[in-house]
């Protein structure tokens, strides 16, 4: 049976370098990869700032939902009027200083209709105070249309 298995002279040699050759990578690359990924910001940080399941609305996350309006604002033309929703929003305090807003805002172009479009986004507090908009960092924007019936 032996002698099945084996039939080049370098099957045993072969199979012995592969074997070496994986476990070199494994880890000098794929070790080292996962540790540096589980160090990242995402999946560190201070446990008293663990977020929560259900839907939250404190003075964080209103804070955040402003950060969110400016980075909106940046996406249109000055010339655009834009008008916020800040009181019929949900947004959600996902631990670690980031929040997820959802909301919506009406916009208006010069010589168009009004457009009712819906965002989500997805912001960090670095740190520091909430009102300075430098301490914000976001991490995800959507904008869609909401359409007509």
């Amino acid at each position: 049976m032996f002698e099945k298995l084996v039939r080049n002279k370098y099957s045993m040699l072969l199979l012995a370098i592969y074997i070496v050759a994986l476990y070199v990578i494994l880890n000098k690359a794929i070790v080292p990869f996962v540790f540096k990924t589980l160090e990242a910001d995402f999946f560190t940080g201070d446990p008293s700032k663990s977020g929560q399941v259900t839907e939250v609305h404190d003075n964080r996350t209103a804070m955040a939902l402003l950060q969110c309006n400016r980075y909106v604002r940046e996406r249109f033309d000055d010339k655009a009027d834009l008008t916020f929703e800040n009181k019929d929003y949900h947004s959600w305090d996902i631990g670690f200083g980031r929040f997820l807003v959802k909301s919506s805002v009406d916009v208006t172009e010069p010589g168009e209709a009004m457009v009712r479009k819906n965002y989500v986004c997805e912001i960090k507090h670095t740190g520091g105070d909430l009102a300075d908009q430098d301490n914000w960092k976001l991490t995800g924007l959507a904008l869609n249309d909401v359409k007509q019936p």
